[in-house]
């Protein structure tokens, strides 16, 4: 099989697997995640085979390095027995390795700026649709999935997620490729980018998702400019296409029902418990600062540092940062910082890859990337800003970085 070849069909397969992840988020079944995690290994093990037996070059990158660290991390608990319940640490091997598996073989696909944009499209026409069932089905299906599959969930499920926030993560991270997309695409194409950025941004009213909203507002607000700046688009053009927009999002702003936004955002305490949960985070730090208390281990370990009881079970620490700290000890808290702050830049240059750093930022308040369906997207997007946009990807002409080869005429890759 040729490299452009296998580079195809591995874009494919890096969507559908996205899309089934998704699709399966709302199940609590270890197959729902254990599923995906299998394919993204046995893809990045076709590319592994396909760079040893010299049919497609090896294209690696600094971002590799944190996450295939973190992969071995939970690895490294287990063997000194730092992990105070393995089970959890065990689990949280193949979550994380299977993040690495997504951006190893990111970098070898997304080097085509032609597979990347195709990739992109993919991604914006399954947001388009989910910003428009997920409305539908939170108003009309009364909590059922699809219509079909109940869950205990009647108020915050939007399409296949339970979760509001989780529901927002992905629309933040999709958000900015459409509306990059509606000043540098193909003509047809701008159209579709456009009406897919005004579904989403108005489908997050409707989850009344309050982080979500806040910062797909500063993803609409920073994107178009940049976007338009990098167009060469005027600002009175700009103008034109900011009233389109207000128009349509009035429309569909006030179809979906921001109320349950607009009582949300009012609220005295909006983030009541995450405070106690940063504390008792905290306590974990302290306690264990160098291994932490386990990869996956937090829910588990909660009990024992917890400075109050809401009569609630207390699954996540609602703050990523501070979970990944108490996990996994201050290391692995800064191998996720080099992660994000090689990330901001890339994703500033390109624009439509700020909902990396976006949820990044989120994750200070919430949990936004442990579905595996948005983890996909997360660190997909997060392969592809390693590679850069210039004049000739946005006209459609291919531009590949010198791979990796064992060789000394070899640069290496999206290094």
């Amino acid at each position: 099989m040729k490299p452009g070849t296998l580079q195809r069909a591995s874009a494919v397969a890096l969507f559908v697997i996205t899309l089934a992840a998704i699709s399966v988020t709302w199940r609590q079944d270890f197959w729902a995640t254990s599923l995906p995690e299998v394919s993204l290994f046995s893809l990045a093990g076709v590319w592994l085979i396909a760079c040893i037996v010299n049919a497609a070059p090896l294209r690696l990158g600094f971002v590799l390095i944190p996450l295939v660290a973190a992969a071995c991390w939970p690895l490294l608990q287990l063997a000194t027995g730092a992990t105070i319940y393995r089970w959890g640490t065990s689990v949280a091997v193949l979550y994380w390795a299977a993040n690495a598996a997504v951006v190893f073989v990111g970098l070898q696909v997304f080097g085509d700026p032609g597979i990347r944009r195709g990739y992109q499209r993919a991604l914006v026409v399954a947001g388009l649709v989910l910003g428009v069932v997920a409305p539908l089905q939170k108003f009309t299906a009364q909590g059922k999935i699809f219509w079909l599959f109940p869950t205990l969930y009647p108020v915050t499920v939007m399409g296949p997620f339970v979760y509001e926030n989780h529901y927002a993560a992905f629309i933040e991270l999709v958000l900015p490729v459409a509306l990059t997309g509606a000043f540098s695409d193909r003509a047809g194409w701008r159209t579709l980018h456009g009406l897919a950025a005004v579904v989403m941004y108005a489908s997050v009213f409707a989850s009344s998702s309050r982080t979500g909203f806040i910062l797909t507002t500063l993803e609409v607000l920073v994107v178009p400019a940049l976007a338009a700046k990098r167009a060469g688009i005027g600002w009175r053009q700009m103008a034109v296409s900011a009233a389109i927009f207000l128009g349509m999002l009035g429309v569909l702003g006030m179809s979906v029902g921001p109320e349950g936004l607009y009582v949300r955002l009012r609220q005295k305490n909006p983030y009541g418990g995450r405070r106690e949960y940063m504390e008792s985070s905290l306590r974990m730090i302290r306690d264990k600062p160098l291994l932490g208390v386990g990869m996956g281990n937090w829910s588990v370990a909660y009990p024992a540092y917890t400075t109050f009881d809401d009569g609630f079970y207390a699954n996540e620490a609602h703050s990523d940062w501070a979970q990944w700290a108490a996990e996994g000890g201050l290391p692995f808290a800064v191998l996720m910082l080099s992660a994000a702050v090689w990330s901001f830049p890339r994703a500033l240059r390109t624009g439509w890859g700020i909902g990396v750093a976006v949820v990044f930022l989120h994750c200070f308040v919430d949990f936004p990337v442990k579905p595996m369906g948005v983890a996909v997207v997360f660190f997909s997007l997060m392969a592809a800003i390693a590679y850069p946009d210039d004049a000739a990807d946005r006209e459609g002409r291919l531009r590949r970085p010198v791979p990796f080869r064992r060789s000394a005429e070899a640069a290496g890759g999206a290094l």
